[in-house]
Protein backbone atom coordinates (compact mmCIF):
# COMPACT_ATOMS: atom_id res chain seq x y z
CA UNK A 1 0.00 0.00 0.00
CA UNK A 2 2.82 2.19 0.54
CA UNK A 3 3.69 2.55 -3.12
CA UNK A 4 0.20 3.43 -3.68
CA UNK A 5 0.66 6.35 -1.89
CA UNK A 6 3.95 7.23 -2.73
CA UNK A 7 2.48 7.22 -6.62
CA UNK A 8 -0.31 9.22 -5.42
CA UNK A 9 2.12 11.66 -4.29
CA UNK A 10 4.71 12.04 -6.76
CA UNK A 11 1.06 11.97 -9.34
CA UNK A 12 -0.12 15.08 -7.38
CA UNK A 13 2.99 16.67 -7.31
CA UNK A 14 4.04 16.39 -10.79
CA UNK A 15 0.37 17.48 -11.46
CA UNK A 16 0.65 20.50 -9.21
CA UNK A 17 3.81 21.31 -11.46
CA UNK A 18 1.93 21.11 -14.65
CA UNK A 19 -0.81 22.94 -13.57
CA UNK A 20 1.62 25.89 -12.38
CA UNK A 21 3.89 26.06 -15.80
CA UNK A 22 0.64 25.76 -17.96
CA UNK A 23 -0.77 29.11 -16.03
CA UNK A 24 2.18 30.66 -16.46
CA UNK A 25 2.64 29.91 -19.98
CA UNK A 26 -0.67 31.59 -20.45
CA UNK A 27 0.29 34.96 -18.44
CA UNK A 28 -2.28 34.11 -15.90
CA UNK A 29 -0.03 32.90 -12.84
CA UNK A 30 3.19 34.14 -11.83
CA UNK A 31 6.46 31.76 -10.70
CA UNK A 32 6.93 33.24 -7.66
CA UNK A 33 3.73 33.01 -6.61
CA UNK A 34 3.17 29.31 -7.56
CA UNK A 35 6.05 28.57 -5.46
CA UNK A 36 4.63 30.19 -2.26
CA UNK A 37 1.68 28.32 -2.82
CA UNK A 38 3.44 24.86 -3.26
CA UNK A 39 5.43 25.74 0.01
CA UNK A 40 2.24 26.38 1.72
CA UNK A 41 0.81 22.98 0.36
CA UNK A 42 4.02 21.47 1.87
CA UNK A 43 3.21 20.61 5.25
CA UNK A 44 -0.36 19.45 4.32
CA UNK A 45 1.02 16.98 1.89
CA UNK A 46 3.33 15.61 4.08
CA UNK A 47 0.72 15.35 6.89
CA UNK A 48 -1.85 13.72 4.58
CA UNK A 49 1.11 11.50 3.04
CA UNK A 50 2.27 10.53 6.53
CA UNK A 51 -1.30 10.38 7.96
CA UNK A 52 -2.02 7.42 5.13
CA UNK A 53 1.15 5.35 5.74
CA UNK A 54 0.86 5.28 9.22
CA UNK A 55 -2.88 4.27 8.56
CA UNK A 56 -2.40 1.42 6.57
CA UNK A 57 0.89 0.93 8.36
CA UNK A 58 0.91 -3.54 9.84
CA UNK A 59 0.49 -2.79 13.47
CA UNK A 60 0.81 -6.52 13.61
CA UNK A 61 4.53 -6.60 12.91
CA UNK A 62 5.30 -5.21 16.08
CA UNK A 63 7.13 -2.43 15.02
CA UNK A 64 5.79 1.61 16.04
CA UNK A 65 5.19 3.31 12.99
CA UNK A 66 7.68 5.72 13.24
CA UNK A 67 8.97 5.22 9.68
CA UNK A 68 5.70 6.60 8.40
CA UNK A 69 6.21 9.70 10.24
CA UNK A 70 10.01 9.86 8.67
CA UNK A 71 8.48 9.30 5.29
CA UNK A 72 5.59 11.69 5.91
CA UNK A 73 8.16 14.24 6.84
CA UNK A 74 10.58 13.34 3.92
CA UNK A 75 7.63 13.71 1.65
CA UNK A 76 6.71 17.16 3.31
CA UNK A 77 10.53 18.34 2.77
CA UNK A 78 10.60 17.55 -0.92
CA UNK A 79 7.53 19.12 -1.93
CA UNK A 80 8.77 22.25 0.04
CA UNK A 81 12.32 22.19 -1.88
CA UNK A 82 10.08 21.86 -5.40
CA UNK A 83 8.04 25.07 -4.06
CA UNK A 84 11.57 26.90 -3.52
CA UNK A 85 13.05 25.74 -6.97
CA UNK A 86 9.55 27.08 -8.38
CA UNK A 87 10.03 30.09 -6.37
CA UNK A 88 13.76 30.83 -7.74
CA UNK A 89 13.16 30.37 -10.84
CA UNK A 90 10.94 32.96 -11.04
CA UNK A 91 12.90 35.43 -8.90
CA UNK A 92 16.04 35.00 -11.60
CA UNK A 93 13.49 35.16 -14.51
CA UNK A 94 12.14 38.59 -13.06
CA UNK A 95 15.59 39.63 -12.24
CA UNK A 96 16.60 38.95 -16.07
CA UNK A 97 13.62 41.09 -17.29
CA UNK A 98 14.33 43.65 -15.33
CA UNK A 99 17.59 44.04 -15.55
CA UNK A 100 18.12 43.11 -19.54
CA UNK A 101 16.67 46.58 -20.66
CA UNK A 102 14.43 45.59 -24.07
CA UNK A 103 15.73 47.66 -27.44
CA UNK A 104 13.45 50.73 -28.36
CA UNK A 105 11.98 50.54 -31.91
CA UNK A 106 13.51 53.71 -32.41
CA UNK A 107 17.10 52.34 -31.96
CA UNK A 108 16.50 49.42 -34.35
CA UNK A 109 17.99 50.32 -37.82
CA UNK A 110 15.18 50.52 -40.63
CA UNK A 111 15.88 48.99 -44.06
CA UNK A 112 14.95 51.22 -46.75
Amino acid sequence: MDILILLLFILAIISLNVVFFLLFGKGKLNLIVAGIIMMILAPFLGYLSGESLLYFYDWSSGGTGEGAGYGGALLGLITLLNGVLIMLIGIIRWIIITLIPKENSTNKKTVE
